[in-house]
């Protein structure tokens, strides 16, 4: 496994605490305890727990394991870039600027360690919940810098930290403070990237209210902290005059006071009829320097509408989003304006082994303009998505720049046992514009690319359930590289290739 590769596993998910050889000993010790525990079940539940006097006490621990493995990967390897961030554009390039390239990688491995040990408790109204996380990507890399290896990044840190008040009545008033663990609609624009190593969470403040089919939530979360940018400091001194013009409110020069990046939000869902509910999101982000990767100094604006339902075995969704905003560049700032579609259907049929039938299909607008700073950016950006449930198996794609047609087919024969099958068409609506990840990493852009075909993806998939804590999965991905695909990892130095694979084992154990 590269450096580059280690670095994007870990430095976009926060680190955990060591658990390291005690795994499988705490997996042979927790065993039987699992054994006799009911159901899977929430950390939430009100219903289970132990009460002691006013209080009622309820105790989680979850322990995964998983193996995987890429042949070709499209993010290892090749060009390394200076920013991570989706809007950002290097002079004349659909991509960021490029600081090197390594050489491409043929084959990668990792296993991947996550324990998490939790507790709520609840008085009245008032639930207070903790969970602490260790998550990790096992092993030392004799060729990774000191602040690549995952020794280094990994420590003892929560997954979940917030306080919870709710209100009882007909009109129930909540709020929740702290950092939890946040999915609104389908996950295309705020998910909890429950995958990634270390899974996802939000510093936020939310507040809601609930009446009958109604549900209206506000968020305000806190991306990166307010603070300075001192000169000198990460490539600063290079650019010290440029980076006041990359802010798109034009003021505080380089080193000056920055009030860092915040995400805020609006969710309102109606449920009309079981078939029927409709789901209205705004969202509204604004980042200015320092950054972590992920960003470029921007305010963005979403709305976002949805439409779904679920009944009787039929369950849909469709949703679409706009994107406006403005994004800094070097002597300017770019407007942006972009949008996406999204569309998902499922039959359970009455067919043995209730053989579910789906159907999918995604857009999201690209950009042309090659880096132009004077030109509007029209790509879109899906903020915090879903890196997996979304995007495919392998997780070689976004909401962003994107055509994605397919289907699947899942059955469970028994109640231990689920079975799936999916394929998909996967394309760039713009054929110049960049290649990201699902996790929003940039592959590369092919500058003079005319195709659109990035490739078709299968993914088969296995799940087996021993017994109710302990789930046992493993799957595998083949991706057939299409004109744009091969020519995109050509053009970032990655190799040329016909086929990608990509293989995972795992087993999860949650008690209760």
């Amino acid at each position: 496994m590269t450096a580059g590769r280690m670095r994007e596993v870990l430095s976009r998910h926060r680190p955990g605490p060591r658990l390291g050889p005690a795994l499988p000993a705490l997996l042979t010790l927790l065993a039987p305890l699992a054994a006799a525990s009911p159901a899977a079940a929430q950390i939430e539940a009100p219903e289970q727990g132990l009460a002691v006097g006013d209080w009622t006490l309820r105790p989680m621990l979850e322990l995964r394991l998983r193996a995987e493995y890429r042949h070709h990967p499209v993010d290892t390897g090749g060009d390394e870039l200076v920013s991570a961030a989706l809007l950002e554009d290097g002079p004349g390039t659909s991509t960021p600027a490029r600081s090197g390239r390594l050489p491409a990688v043929g084959d990668q491995w990792l296993v991947a360690e996550r324990a998490r040990l939790g507790l709520a408790a609840q008085w009245r109204a008032i639930t207070a919940v903790l969970v602490l996380q260790d998550a990790r990507v096992l092993g030392l890399m004799p060729s990774a810098p000191p602040e690549a290896q995952p020794t280094r990044l990994s420590t003892l840190a929560p997954i979940e930290a917030y306080v919870d008040t709710r209100s009882s009545g007909e009109s129930v008033l909540w709020s929740r403070v702290g950092r939890q663990r946040l999915v609104w609609g389908d996950g295309r624009l705020i998910g909890e990237n429950e995958w990634a190593p270390a899974g996802g969470a939000l510093d936020a403040a939310r507040f809601g209210l609930k009446r009958g089919p109604v549900d209206v939530e506000l968020l305000a979360s806190l991306l990166a902290p307010p603070g300075s940018l001192p000169p000198g400091t990460t490539g600063a001194a290079k650019q010290e005059d440029a980076d006041a013009t990359r802010r798109p409110d034009g003021t505080a020069p380089a080193g000056g006071p920055t009030t860092g990046a915040q995400l805020y939000g609006l969710d309102a869902v109606v449920r009309f009829l079981p078939l029927l509910g409709a789901e209205l999101t705004a969202l509204a982000r604004f980042a200015r320097p320092p950054l972590p990767a992920e960003l470029v100094p921007s305010d963005t604006y979403v709305v976002d509408g949805r439409i779904f339902g679920d009944y009787r075995g039929l369950r849909y969704a469709a949703e679409g989003a706009y994107e406006a905003g403005r994004v800094a560049a070097i002597g300017r700032n770019r407007d942006l304006s972009a949008f996406a579609l999204a569309l998902r259907a499922e039959l359970e049929t009455a067919l043995p082994g209730h053989l579910t039938f789906g159907l999918f299909g995604a857009y999201a607008s690209g950009d042309d303009s090659r880096g132009d700073a004077t030109q509007i950016l029209t790509r879109f950006d899906p903020i915090l998505p879903e890196a997996h449930e979304r995007s495919g198996m392998m997780g070689l794609y976004c909401w962003s720049n994107l055509i994605e047609a397919g289907g699947s087919v899942t059955a469970r024969p028994t109640d231990r046992l689920d079975l799936g099958l999916r394929g998909a068409y996967v394309g760039l609506a713009q054929p110049t514009d960049r290649w990201s990840t699902a996790t929003l990493v940039p592959v590369g852009a092919a500058p003079e690319g005319e195709s659109r075909a990035l490739g078709q993806e299968i993914d088969l998939l296995v799940g087996v359930e021993p017994w109710d804590p302990l789930r046992l999965e493993t799957g595998y991905g083949l991706f057939v590289l299409g004109e744009a695909g091969r020519a995109v990892l050509g053009d970032a130095g990655r190799g040329e290739h016909d086929i990608l694979h990509y293989a995972y084992a795992q087993a999860r154990l949650r008690v209760p």
